[in-house]
């Protein structure tokens, strides 16, 4: 009898599991939306996640070093950690904005004269080049690009220009508003995150279990782990890097020394292939103004690139997520193509810990045997 109702109710089990999936394909377009609709509430409170993660990692290390005698350590530590947020925010508004516009009218006014000189001296030495190398030349050549024209269209359709960025600045807006909630519920987050632990492992003890729950326990401790050393690292490394660019371009007298030593800084946080996204970046804006200059860029580039992988990065970063260097470039292709530039970011230390969980895996497996 009791296999009987074991049946029954499997079979009960499969016939609803079948009702919903059924009921899920007749009405697509309902569930996407309430799915479109779930994903908008949670958003600020995802962000608010993040931030709490990564301010966390500052007010952790300020409590545990500078203010560690402290009694109000908690409180200062994360006004200290506010005041450097604010701090950043103003740099990149007041500091790097004003660059990046100047640095946007220069290349306007710079591309057209720019361009036709490149051509000309495409011209020039076409008949130096022979082969493959003359019909690139000549391709690149026959695509005769009036940048001149080009400006003088993007000026005369301004009012299409003008509903597209108020669609910008309405989605700015939106992004401002969801990053604002966003700190207010990580600050909520910050201040309560004992008690809220110590609530969530408790419920999960009740409901799962203690073993289940410290495993669970001992998953999330990893990961924190693993994802804190990896930012940390990974935002130390990129700043080393940038101030590098700017000492560098600076002394060189190079164009937009500040403005590249942030753009690299911003992009060297992309794994493997950031910082050559800023070299990339960089060629085209110093080219512009000064071609012979690009090519010093190109050269200070693989220079700085050289002592950064070799000396910086191996110190600073090092083992921090404790991934093989094969894995560390698998996490990055496969990030990249399903996330595109955060999943880059992200599947390194998520490989990390999912290497690290297997390992252990593999080596109770053995020990169980031996």
């Amino acid at each position: 009898m009791n296999v009987n109702q074991k049946e029954i109710k499997k079979y009960m089990y499969l016939i609803s599991f079948a009702g919903v999936v059924l009921a899920i394909i007749l009405n697509l377009s309902q569930v996407f939306h309430f799915i479109q609709t779930i994903w908008k509430l949670i958003v600020p409170f995802l962000v608010g996640f993040c931030i709490a993660f990564v301010l966390n990692i500052i007010t952790k290390q300020l409590e545990n070093t500078l203010l560690k005698n402290s009694k109000n350590k908690r409180m200062f530590s994360f006004i200290i950690t506010l005041i450097l947020l604010f701090a950043f925010i103003i740099l990149i508004c007041f500091i790097v904005g004003p660059e990046l516009v100047h640095s946007i009218k220069e290349i306007i006014r710079l591309a057209p004269n720019a361009y036709d000189q490149f051509i000309q001296t495409l011209k020039d030495n076409r008949n130096i080049m022979n082969g493959s190398f003359k019909n690139m030349i000549d391709s690149i050549i026959s695509l005769d690009i009036d940048l001149s024209s080009l400006y003088k269209t993007i000026v005369n359709n301004w009012q299409t220009l003008f509903h597209s960025g108020f669609s910008i600045l309405s989605n700015t807006l939106s992004s401002l508003y969801t990053f604002f909630i966003g700190l207010v519920f990580s600050i909520y987050l910050l201040f309560s995150k004992e008690t809220l632990s110590k609530q969530i492992k408790t419920t999960s003890q009740v409901l799962i279990g203690q073993e289940k729950t410290q495993k669970i326990c001992n998953i999330i401790q990893l990961s924190s782990h693993t994802f804190s050393n990896f930012i940390t690292c990974q935002c130390l490394e990129a700043c080393i890097l940038g101030s590098m660019f700017v000492i560098s371009m600076s002394i060189l007298q190079m164009p937009y020394a500040l403005l590249m030593g942030v753009v690299i800084a911003v992009t060297a946080l992309i794994p493997v292939f950031g910082a050559f996204i800023g070299c990339f970046v960089g060629i085209i804006m110093i080219g512009i103004v000064n071609p012979l200059q690009a090519l010093e860029f190109i050269v200070l580039f693989l220079v700085l690139q050289q002592i950064e992988g070799n000396l910086i990065y191996p110190h600073v970063v090092g083992n921090s997520v404790g991934l093989p260097s094969i894995w560390v470039f698998v996490a990055v292709i496969i990030g990249g193509n399903l996330m595109g530039i955060l999943g880059m970011f992200l599947f390194i230390p998520l490989t990390s810990i999912l290497y690290t969980l297997f390992k252990e895996y593999i080596k109770a497996k053995g020990d169980n045997r031996s």
